[in-house]
Parts: structure tokens; C-alpha cells; sequence
């Protein structure tokens, strides 16, 4: 169960994976600039940035497993629209309504992997879900290059809308017969203002946008710079992307053994965040030699793998019941949301105002490194599963 719920989670992630492969040949097409460029791939997080909390509480009223359905249904509709898209209007479109689905995918997944899971081994299993965003994201990265070459990125669209309602079937198979933890008492709204006003919450979610703005905007980029600072080919750039993405998973399978064997959340998102605020100024930074900028982002992206694990299991302890879940995890996403949107636009607007010199992005990537580890030092805790009720 958990094993499909992880698995739909990563053809989830293929449709953030896809663009930044894809966006040289959309731009060329379109005749987009580097900045539209920024947005057809932060669009995608719109409305968790603004609706994240507000579709876990749908999660928790009308039920995880028919919001997760609802979510593969709209990753498939906005993937269709953006392969008959003619124009940045159809196309941002199309992501919007992809954006629609992995919000209700990455709020309701969550709770249904952690209610399958035994109180021991939910780490452990959070630590899994945690790797959906990179492997998708690798495998979309791996594959694009030779699909665009036979069909373009029309037909990359339409592959994975495929992909995408198949795994919605075999996730609704797998999780149908699970037993559910009760919507919470009291009107939805309250459910949502008693999470937005959750100390903790909001500092979890403060340190996910934090870690996400780095992460997502280092993996949107770096093909573009890896192509334009050092001079890769276009296939050996995403090769090595991808790599960078991938190597991500052990981090986050790292955080969940760790956090098993009794280290604290806040010193992982702490030291994980100071590892990457480091790694951003050597890769950045001009004169460093190549091989030691892709030796960074490999270190980058590894130790940064600690971060997600370690928040996704802290979130259960602030949840005020388990019925909150669905709304806790929406604060999560929300974050998230929130520095993905605002990431890849700052990073290429910065680089812009500079006359394009990459060492202008060094300044919003230490800032959202300072943020991740501040905030994930005052809010996260070990990881637990929810009680019946939390003051």
C-alpha cells in the first residue's frame, strides 16, 4: 500500500520534471523569454501557495482517497491542455490545473501513508514519501531528452498524461479498503484558522519554502547553467541534472533511519540547510573550477535530502488531532508552494539584473538557506504519531 502510494506519488512529480528539460524547445515554440519561462514552471505551484490548507481540510471532510483520485484526474485534464496549447495563455493554463492536482496528491497522500504504517516504522515510511518529488523529477529529467527527440514536448506531455491515469487506477485499488482516521468536529473553517495559528505549523512551513525555493530553483536551472557557465551539451546537461536530482533520495531515506534512530529533526534541517547555504556559494560563485561546482551540487542536493523527511514527520506533532492531518500537511505544501513560485522567478531575475552573471543567485539561495535552518530550528521536533488530541 505504501509501495503504490509512493509509486503515484513519483508519475506525480513527472509533471514538475518535465518542463525544465522541456523549456528550451516551449521557448523556442512560443518565443518565451527567460523570466515567462520562470512562470510556466512556477505557475504549477500557484495554488498550493494560496489553497494548500484550505484542500487538506477537503482532504480530511471528503475523504483522502477521493481527493487523490480528483488530483490524478486534473495532473492528466492540465496535461492535455498544455500539449494543445498554442500560446503562453492555453499553456499556463495547463499548469495551473496540473498545479490543482499535485496539491491535492501531496495534502492527502500524507495521512493515508502514515495511517498505514505501524507507530514504529512511520518514519520509515514518511522517509519514502519523501522521495516522490526527486526520482520523479530524475526520471522525468532522464527520459525527456530522448522522447522530445522522437515526438517533442507535445508528445512528453501526452506520454505522461497516459502515465498518469494509469497510476490513478492502481492507486485507488491499492487504497480503497484502508481505514481512515474520522473528519475532525467543528466546521471546516475552523479547522483551517486552528492550523494557520499553530506556532509550529507556520514554522514548518516557514523552513519547507526555505528548503524547497533553493532545491526546486538549483534543479529548474541548472541545465541552463550548466550549458551556459561550463559549456555542457544540452544531453550531458540533463544527464547530470538528473543526477543531482536523484541523488536526493538517499538523502531523504538518510533523514527517515536517522530520525528512527533518535536524532532530532531540528539538527537535521539545521545543519542540512548550513550545508547547502555553503554549497550554494561554491557553485555560484565564479573561478571555482567545474568539477568541484558539480561535486556541490551533488553535496547540495544530498544533504538537502535530510530536510523533507525531517519536516514531513515533524508535522504530526503539531497536528492538534489526527483529523487535522489533511490541513497540516496543506501548511506543508503551502510553504513549499510558496518558494517554488517565488524561487525560479527571483534566481532568473536576479541573474538577469546582473548582465546574466550566475553569481547573482548566491544571494537569494543563502537567504533561503538562513530562513530553512532558523525556522526549522525553532519548530521541528521528533517525530510521533498524532494522539488523540493536542492542546
Amino acid at each position: 500500500m505504501v509501495a503504490a502510494a509512493v509509486a503515484g506519488g513519483m508519475v506525480a512529480a513527472l509533471h514538475m520534471g518535465k518542463v525544465p528539460p522541456a523549456l528550451p524547445a516551449i521557448r523556442a515554440e512560443l518565443g518565451l523569454g527567460l523570466v515567462a519561462g520562470g512562470f510556466v514552471i512556477s505557475l504549477f505551484n500557484l495554488l498550493g501557495l494560496g489553497f494548500a490548507v484550505f484542500i487538506g481540510s477537503l482532504a480530511d471532510r471528503l475523504g483522502r482517497l477521493r481527493l487523490v483520485s480528483a488530483g490524478f484526474l486534473c495532473l492528466a485534464a492540465g496535461g492535455a491542455l498544455g500539449a494543445l496549447a498554442q500560446g503562453l495563455p492555453l499553456l499556463l493554463a495547463g499548469r495551473f490545473v496540473e498545479g490543482v492536482g499535485f496539491v491535492a496528491i501531496a495534502v492527502a497522500m500524507p495521512a493515508i501513508i502514515a495511517t498505514a504504517a505501524t507507530p514504529r516504522d512511520r518514519p520509515v515510511a514518511i522517509s519514502l514519501w519523501s522521495i516522490y518529488t526527486p526520482t520523479g523529477m530524475a526520471a522525468a529529467l532522464v527520459a525527456a531528452p530522448a522522447v522530445l527527440a522522437l515526438v517533442g514536448w507535445r508528445g512528453l506531455w501526452l506520454g505522461i498524461m497516459v502515465l498518469t491515469l494509469i497510476a490513478g487506477v492502481l492507486v485507488w485499488r491499492a487504497v480503497r479498503g484502508l481505514e481512515l482516521p474520522p473528519p475532525p468536529p467543528g466546521r471546516p473553517l475552523a479547522v483551517i484558522l486552528e492550523s494557520l495559528t499553530r506556532r509550529g505549523l507556520v514554522l514548518l512551513a516557514l523552513a519547507f519554502g526555505g528548503y524547497a525555493l533553493q532545491w526546486v530553483s538549483l534543479m529548474v536551472w541548472l541545465p541552463t547553467f550548466l550549458t551556459e557557465a561550463l559549456g555542457m551539451a544540452g544531453p550531458a546537461a540533463a544527464l547530470a541534472t538528473a543526477l543531482v536530482v536523484l541523488v536526493n533520495v538517499p538523502g531523504n531515506l538518510a533523514g527517515g533511519w536517522l530520525l528512527r534512530r533518535g536524532w532530532q529533526a531540528r539538527w537535521l534541517v539545521a545543519g542540512a540547510s548550513l550545508v547547502m547555504g555553503a554549497s550554494a556559494f561554491g557553485i555560484f560563485l565564479p573561478g571555482v573550477p567545474d568539477m568541484a561546482r558539480l561535486g556541490l551540487c551533488l553535496v547540495f542536493s544530498l544533504i538537502g535530502g535530510l530536510i523533507p523527511t525531517s519536516l514531513f514527520a515533524s508535522v504530526q506533532g503539531h497536528a492538534r488531532t489526527p483529523g487535522h492531518l489533511g490541513a497540516a500537511n496543506g501548511m506543508l505544501m503551502q510553504g513549499s508552494s510558496l518558494g517554488q513560485f517565488a524561487g525560479a522567478p527571483l534566481v532568473a531575475a536576479s541573474v538577469a539584473a546582473m548582465g546574466g552573471a550566475w553569481g547573482a543567485a548566491i544571494a537569494p539561495m543563502a537567504g533561503a538557506a538562513l530562513l530553512a535552518g532558523l525556522a526549522g530550528w525553532a519548530a521541528a521536533r521528533p517525530s510521533a504519531p498524532p494522539p488523540g488530541a493536542r492542546p
